[in-house]
């Protein structure tokens, strides 16, 4: 059952189990200590879950790839809450498809190391354990413990993963498992694990999935935290130690030396070798390692001492790591310079004066002290070199006006030079990061289009377009910046099935009048001809330049004053106009309209989302009530019936629209059609369309013809099956006017011509022809 991936089994180990994965994305994980690590523990496991983990594991995997060099604490916690958020809505939109009983359900938890930084994700059900300092720690806790259903992937569309920040150590350990097994190891070997190696963690889960009778491989990955590469033994760690190398030796070091010679009577050693011995033996001069750590833990997070809980936007805010011990603060740039240009003066000086009198007698002359040694005292602070003798042999200016100018124009010059080259240096690194951006939002791009899994590809195209956010703020080269934009958008659009319609397939007929409030806009054809209903019934000419008015709110019919209408339709060879009152019935033979009064609770009907007819049956689709009316043939007078007996009366408080052509097909405002037949509910389709459907309004679609198209109120139109899979989608291209305010649809699936009606006014739209095969 152990799986060993490739690192020694003591650092490093991983079943070999689907929902278990683990890499070292960057570098051989020595220098710089790197792993990522996942454990996906399915709820209600399906056939096909192991399939859909592998994916899941995929996009979490894409947080590493988008991590740089050397990224912070905030990088990676935003890395990883940003994949688990891909995740999750790629699993959302594999289940808004399925029966909830048939639904993914996943926990999920990540550890991603990076350094000395450890940030663990979690979204339960799940186990980690961390070993630090001879201490166990838990994640989640039993204090923290949520329902497994509340925050599991792909339950909900809104989801936030916990994160948990601490400051790793050599010698670290971390278990990644799922909730069952977690609670089995902790339950038996709970004492033994915070010493146990990576194999020896394996050999005890082995152990209970035996005892268990459990086949499967348990899904685990156990990390133990390497010792870093040390290049030399005694490393200059910092700037500090290298600049006092450069100073003389201070008297502390005289006086060591002193006691060396007094007690040796005589060292044939040089002096300066004396020096270098002396050195070594200095306790305080020992280069750190990392191999003792000392390190501070402060607070108690989860019932971990040094681990930090907490939103995404405070991991930044930290003033210093917890389990570092605090050193002196860092210094300002202008500090660094001076003290290095100090210190080089020094250096010199001291180097001279060394050569000038390096023909020293090893013992001290006689100067009355009877060859005792002589005392000395020595002040703890550096003492700078005597440089009288270095002034005394320069060359002398006499002190005048035209002296002052001169010196005043050098310091200017040095000042404009350094001022200049601070500037140069500030634009080399905002042009080699805006390359690094723009090479990288380029590759991103390049895997994308060979990416064949859409999510995947969208993933990449998403971090595409955040690093060209970012190498748009340093305000180099826009043009080049549009240029990846437009590849960028030509992928995605590619990758969606979108269409950008151009100036020649989208033609503006003109403005119509405007509908009474409350009254839903509609347009419909009829023998050939578009009808359009706003503040009355109105007939396109053949040539879509006029509109000739037919019936409103006003007219006398059969001794009746039509009230405003709410709504209209097509039926059997004639146009049909309703003002909640009584329909209205056209007859092409007598070229004149009838009335006809329909049965009411005692007040006429309103909010009617739309109108339909068939069979010579009158429909009503009001969603205010969740309600499909239907007033039978020759017998409107009569009350409707409750065409669908309460059936899926929720949903149909969110209908739009809807189209009868035998059956009832009715579009809901997140895009989903449901089809009812002798008033049950036959079946539920939703389109796989992304981005996913919020807004539509309009329904259209013929008899005998395998498309259906849903117009949005952001303009977009979707051709799509029956079955819901999307074919295209069209919105308007650059230069074009825009569809946005859509009210309503007519298509012709024939002529692949589509009247849309928007708040602007009415468009002709050509539609391009589905692709072969489709």
């Amino acid at each position: 059952m152990a799986h060993v991936v490739e690192r020694s089994a003591r650092s490093a180990w991983a079943s070999p189990s689907p929902y278990v994965a683990l890499q070292y994305p960057i570098g051989n994980g020595a220098v710089e200590r790197q792993a990522f690590a996942i454990v996906i523990d399915p709820i209600d496991p399906l056939p096909s879950s192991p399939e859909v983990a592998r994916r899941i594991i995929t996009l979490l995997q894409h947080a590493v790839w988008q991590l740089g060099e050397h990224p912070t604490v905030e990088d990676l916690c935003e890395a990883l809450t940003e994949a688990f958020l891909r995740a999750n809505h790629w699993l959302t939109t594999l289940n808004s498809g399925r029966p909830s009983r048939q639904w993914y359900r996943f926990g999920a938890t990540c550890a991603l190391l990076s350094g000395h930084d450890l940030v663990l994700a979690q979204v339960p059900p799940g186990c980690a354990l961390v070993a630090q300092d001879h201490e166990l720690y838990r994640f989640p806790s039993d204090d923290h413990a949520v329902s497994r259903y509340a925050t599991a992937l792909g339950n909900a569309r809104q989801l936030q993963p916990a994160l948990y920040y601490t400051r790793s150590a050599p010698g670290d350990l971390v278990l990644l498992t799922n909730a069952e097994y977690g609670a089995r190891l902790l339950a038996a070997h709970a004492d033994s694990l915070p010493g146990a190696s990576p194999a020896r963690l394996a050999e005890l889960l082995e152990e209970l999935a035996v005892d268990a009778g459990d086949p499967e491989p348990v899904p685990a990955v156990a990390l133990r935290v390497p010792e870093p590469i040390r290049l030399t033994r005694q490393p200059v760690r910092r700037l500090s130690e290298l600049l006092r190398l450069l100073l003389p030796e201070d008297g502390n070091q005289d006086s060591r030396t002193a006691r060396r010679v007094d007690e040796r009577d005589i060292d044939g050693t040089p002096p300066d070798r004396q020096t270098k011995e002396a050195r070594v033996e200095r306790p305080d001069e020992r280069a750190d390692t990392d191999a003792d750590p000392v390190d501070a833990i402060d607070d108690q997070i989860a019932g971990a001492p040094g681990w930090h809980a907490q939103p995404l936007g405070a991991v930044a805010e930290e003033a210093e790591p917890p389990r570092v011990a605090k050193r002196g603060g860092g210094r300002p740039l202008f500090e660094l310079i001076a003290g290095l240009a100090i210190a080089t003066v020094t250096g010199l000086a001291g180097i001279w004066q060394l050569l000038r009198r390096r023909r020293r007698p090893l013992l001290p002359q006689d100067e009355g002290t009877f060859g005792l040694p002589r005392l000395e005292r020595h002040e703890d602070r550096i003492r700078l070199p005597d440089l009288t003798p270095v002034r005394r042999q320069l060359p002398r200016l006499p002190a005048s006006r035209l002296t002052g100018l001169i010196a005043l124009g050098l310091i200017g010059a040095l000042t404009t030079t350094l001022v200049v080259s601070v500037q140069n240096g500030r634009v080399s690194e905002r042009k080699q990061e805006f390359a690094h951006l723009y090479q990288s939002a380029v590759a991103e791009r390049q895997l994308a289009e060979r990416a064949s899994d859409p999510t995947i590809a969208q993933a990449y195209l998403a971090t595409a377009s955040q690093r060209l956010e970012r190498a748009a703020s340093l305000g180099l080269d826009p043009e080049l910046l549009a240029q990846e934009r437009a590849a960028i958008e030509r992928t995605l659009d590619r990758l969606l099935r979108v269409e950008r319609l151009s100036t020649t397939t989208v033609q503006v007929l003109g403005a119509v009048p405007s509908a009474p409030e409350g009254i839903a806009p509609r347009i419909f054809f009829g023998n050939g001809q578009l009808y359009l209903l706003t503040d009355a019934l109105y007939r396109l000419e053949a040539g879509g330049t006029r509109l000739v008015r037919l019936i409103g709110p006003g007219d006398a019919v059969d001794g009746r004053t039509v009230g405003t209408l709410v709504g209209a339709a097509w039926a059997d060879g004639a146009p049909i106009a309703f003002d909640g009152n009584a329909a209205y019935l056209f007859d092409p033979a007598a070229a004149r309209w009838s009335a006809q009064p329909v049965g009411t609770f005692g007040a006429p009907y309103q909010n009617v989302a739309a109108v339909g007819s068939f069979a010579g049956n009158l429909y009503l689709l009001v969603p205010q009530s969740g309600q499909i009316l239907r007033f039978l043939n020759g017998a409107y007078a009569n009350l409707p019936q409750d065409w669908t007996g309460g059936l899926a009366d929720k949903e149909l408080r969110q209908a739009t629209d809807f189209e009868i052509d035998g059956r009832i097909h009715v579009l809901l405002a997140d895009g989903r059609v449901l089809t009812f037949y002798r008033g049950a509910l036959e079946t539920t389709v939703t389109p796989a369309v992304e981005p996913p459907i919020t807004d539509a309004v309009a329904l259209a679609m013929q008899p005998d013809r395998p498309y259906r198209y849903i117009g949005t109120r952001s303009g977009r139109i979707l051709r799509l099956k029956a079955d819901g899979t999307l074919v295209q989608q069209f919105i308007s291209g650059a230069g074009v006017p825009s569809l946005d305010g859509l009210l309503d649809l007519a298509v012709d699936d024939v002529q692949g011509l589509a009247y849309v009606l928007t708040e602007r006014g009415l468009f002709l739209v050509r539609l391009p022809a589905p692709p072969s095969g489709s």
